[in-house]
């Protein structure tokens, strides 16, 4: 074969070889992988904006705690003692319709009590001076009108002190979802008027974020009563549970076009 030709000929294969490779490379930017991941690189407009929303919600559960204290020598004794004082509270708190679900022995605890030196000495050797037997018992407490009644039952019970009552609700998700809806629509609201007084259009939602603070229950104080205190005429306290607010916040991204 002419030497000529054959270079034509292979001038033409590596032509036609360029030329695919070149369609090739075209594709794989502009269309192909390549491309869509360099597209992923372009940065897009976005608009931000956070909003948020509470309801006002009435506490529905009150729930404190009391103990009963007994001291003495004979384990047998006190705890006999303690047990009975329990008992007669737990059935009191029945009797004013509080479920067994409701009522929990959360402590029992029984200590020695160690006889102690007025006078500094190394030579002291502590001995047990008696027993401290402690029962609590915690208890929750749904119909508000009886709290009074119950708290003025267990003082006259030899109860030995009652803690802090605190209110709280027992289903908070469902209105920390209404202020959650709420603030979404608050925040959409938000992004069409900036979007209009900006000029530009709203695409559609890169991302939605809820950092709701969540719930906490409210505390209220109550007295300390005493089995040793001076018998006087109980009068029942007045409990006030009042209102909570619970807040959802919400961030909202929108594309913008």
């Amino acid at each position: 074969m002419d030497i000529s030709k054959s270079k034509d000929i292979l001038f033409k294969v590596l032509s036609c070889f360029v030329g695919v490779l070149a369609i090739i490379v075209v594709y794989v930017v502009f269309f192909g992988p390549l491309g869509n991941y360099i597209n992923s690189l372009t940065v897009t407009r976005t608009m931000s904006v956070s909003a948020s929303d509470k309801v006002v919600a009435v506490p529905d559960v009150a729930t404190f705690s009391f103990s009963v204290v007994s001291e003495g020598v004979d384990v047998s004794s006190i705890s006999n003692e303690n047990n009975s004082k329990i008992n007669n509270a737990i059935a009191m708190l029945k009797q004013n319709g509080i479920a067994d679900n409701d009522i929990e022995t959360s402590g029992y605890d029984l200590v020695p009590v160690y006889t102690q030196s007025g006078v500094y000495s190394i030579n002291f050797v502590p001995t047990i001076a008696k027993y401290r037997l402690t029962q609590t018992i915690s208890v929750k407490m749904r119909d508000f009108s009886k709290i009074s009644p119950v708290l003025n039952s267990l003082s006259s019970l030899k109860v030995s002190n009652i803690s802090g009552i605190s209110f709280s609700v027992d289903s908070p998700d469902k209105y920390l979802s209404d202020a959650r809806a709420k603030a979404f629509q608050k925040a959409k609201d938000k992004a069409q008027t900036m979007a209009q007084q900006s000029g530009v259009g709203l695409g559609k939602i890169v991302s939605v974020s809820d950092y709701s603070s969540g719930y906490s229950p409210m505390y209220k104080s109550a007295s300390i009563m005493s089995a040793a205190a001076p018998a006087i005429e109980n009068v029942a306290p007045v409990i006030q549970p009042g209102s909570q607010d619970i807040t959802a916040n919400v961030n909202i991204i929108y594309e913008i076009k």
